[in-house]
């Protein structure tokens, strides 16, 4: 483990008016495989300890408490956080956290999928999900949206969603049972846009189409190194896409030494 604070790119200027909130990725050596101090897959990255000190130290380096993760399987089920328990922990089988605690860094991992972070602009919950092709087509992004409504009675028009870094319309190139998943007609082997088909999908869930960001940082051509399945295969490690409610707004300024998203 490298000690120090944890290398990570943060969003700025995201979500609009709330600065109670922190999200990002994390940043990756160029080069860096499975198994490297930037693979945060909780089955990719080491083993259990490993991944507990490197989640921790992550939470540790934006101001959380404690960090909470999920063994993604590329379903809808959203976890929500409840407590804020010192430490690191995986809450299950899951694809999605949401939770109105502050002080509480909640986490998923990719390598080619889509990050979704998902803010209300009053500050009184976020959530993230993992969107693979599978998740994004049996509506994980909607499931989140109305999980947030069920648990936290804040509405689709008073969100916003930010969808983080993952591999490109141009670099993605699928087969018939992707295209067929989402209706595309198209002709395989084609190439989808999984962030334009999330916003549509978002839009149609209620937000507004400002309320909705892209990041497009592609995974596989840049312009920064990120992990790719697509580049790396099986020797591919995990990015953390993470986002929390901070226990203390305003007393981390949002800046490190990689840059930051905007």
């Amino acid at each position: 483990m490298v000690d120090g604070p944890a290398p990570r790119y943060v969003v700025t200027g995201w979500p609009v008016g709330q600065t109670g909130v922190v999200a990002g990725v994390t940043a990756v050596e160029h080069g860096a495989r499975r198994g490297s101090d930037s693979d945060y897959g909780v089955a990719t990255g080491g083993g259990p300890a490993v991944a507990r000190r490197r989640y921790e130290r992550l939470a540790s380096a934006v101001g959380m408490v404690s960090s909470v993760a999920v063994k993604q399987v590329h379903g809808t089920r959203i976890v929500r956080v409840g407590v804020s328990e010192p430490g690191f922990r995986v809450a299950g089988e899951a694809d999605g956290l949401s939770t109105a605690v502050p002080g509480v860094l909640l986490s998923v991992t990719a390598a080619d999928c889509i990050p979704v972070l998902i803010a209300d602009r009053e500050g009184r919950c976020v959530a993230v999900a993992h969107a693979g092709w599978r998740g994004a087509a049996a509506g994980i992004l909607e499931r989140t949206v109305q999980a947030i409504e069920a648990h936290f009675g804040v509405a689709p028009s008073d969100l916003e969603i930010c969808l983080g870094p993952g591999i490109c319309g141009e670099c993605y190139e699928v087969g018939s049972e992707v295209l067929q998943a989402f209706n595309s007609g198209q002709t395989a082997p084609a190439c989808l846009d999984l962030r334009a088909e999330l916003h549509a999908r978002a839009v149609h869930a209620g937000l507004p189409e400002a309320s909705v960001a892209i990041l497009d940082w592609c995974t596989r051509c840049g312009p920064v190194y990120l992990h790719s399945h697509r580049v790396s295969g099986e020797r591919a490690g995990r990015m953390a896409a993470f986002i929390g409610l901070r226990p203390n707004p305003g007393t981390f300024s949002g800046k490190d030494g990689h840059g930051e998203l905007r």
